[in-house]
């Protein structure tokens, strides 16, 4: 009797390692390939992703070049994605792709950019902006940002929310702080423009500008990063985010060619002083093929997400626009 009981519990404490391995296993498989989510046709494809908050990821993506914005949403995590549709505030319009940004009050903002003319492409663009209260199902009526009709003005990177109606921007031909309700803007701090970069603040409340700037009173005064990674010499392509443990991450694609071969995090971990750790998530082995663009939002306090491209014609399944899901256990130092 007791022998059988014995096997029994050996059996059952077997049966129970080999699930936990097939579940480390599968996480590993869902947490290592990226998820195709699109095929675009071609040029500037450039993604923007959020979060909403009941947990929808909605991305926004240039499917033909400046002739066919799309959407796709995903309600589990990234796994699965809806089938991309044109989105409807440029149907039948020319555009240059922006970014997407998760409101404190659940809203979601997507901010645009349009040429001079609805059917051209030429200069001077300018920004505009709309806004979902269902998961970026439908999306208000599109308004403008402050502009100098002779100056062309682009944004590529999500807004930070001051406080309600006080988005931070940090667009090509100037940094402002905007206030949606009046249509009024003014400078950020001292004024300076950091043109097209990304620009983050942390839990302390510092602000961290791709240009390799650190502000810890608002944007008054500026102190240079030593170490950070370059963002500014393409800051359009390159991304930098915030996690709510207050880690940064910013992009870092390596290799010759104007794709690279790898792309990579580069990470800080005391409020942006510094940048010394790294952690590589795209490696195919051979050329990327196209800008990549990477954008990365938070789904959990256990992971993280990326979009991205890369349109390799001899890849598996041709060109394709990615998603990747990413513990944030590995992110953390060794």
């Amino acid at each position: 009797m007791k022998r059988r009981n014995l096997l029994a519990a050996a059996l059952v404490g077997w049966s129970l390692l080999a699930a936990v391995a097939d579940a480390a296993e599968g996480a590993s498989d869902e947490t290592s390939r990226p998820v195709r989510i699109a095929a675009p046709i071609d040029g500037h494809i450039h993604p923007s992703i959020c979060l909403s908050p009941r947990g929808v990821l909605v991305v926004i993506y240039g499917h033909k070049n400046h002739r066919d914005l799309r959407i796709t949403r995903s309600p589990d995590g990234g796994r699965t994605w809806s089938v991309p549709e044109p989105f409807v505030h440029t149907l039948g319009k020319t555009y240059y792709p922006g970014s997407l940004t998760t409101l404190k009050d659940g809203r979601l903002l997507h901010c645009w950019n349009r040429w001079s003319g609805p059917n051209v492409e030429t200069e001077p663009r300018s920004v505009l902006h709309s806004t979902s209260s269902d998961d970026g199902a439908t999306w208000s009526e599109p308004q403008p940002f402050p502009r100098d009709e002779k100056v062309r003005s682009v944004i590529r990177h999500p807004i930070v929310e001051l406080a309600p109606n006080r988005w931070l921007a940090s667009l090509d031909d100037r940094t402002l702080v905007f206030d949606p309700t009046t249509s009024q803007a003014e400078p950020l701090g001292d004024g300076r423009k950091h043109g097209l970069v990304p620009i983050v603040r942390t839990p302390r409340g510092t602000l961290v500008s791709g240009f390799g700037l650190r502000s810890t009173d608002e944007g008054k005064t500026w102190s240079t990063i030593e170490g950070f990674p370059d963002l500014k010499s393409q800051g359009w392509r390159h991304e930098m985010v915030c996690l709510a443990d207050g880690r940064l991450l910013a992009s870092e694609i390596l290799g010759p060619g104007f794709g690279g071969e790898r792309i990579r995090y580069r990470i800080s971990d005391d409020d942006g002083l510094t940048w010394e750790r790294s952690y590589e998530y795209y490696n195919p082995g051979r050329a990327i093929n196209g800008r990549a663009c990477p954008r990365t939002v938070q789904l959990d306090a256990a992971t993280i997400g990326v979009v991205f491209y890369d349109i390799d014609k001899q890849q598996e399944g041709g060109p394709g626009l990615f998603f990747l899901r990413i513990p944030t256990a590995r992110l953390a130092k060794d």
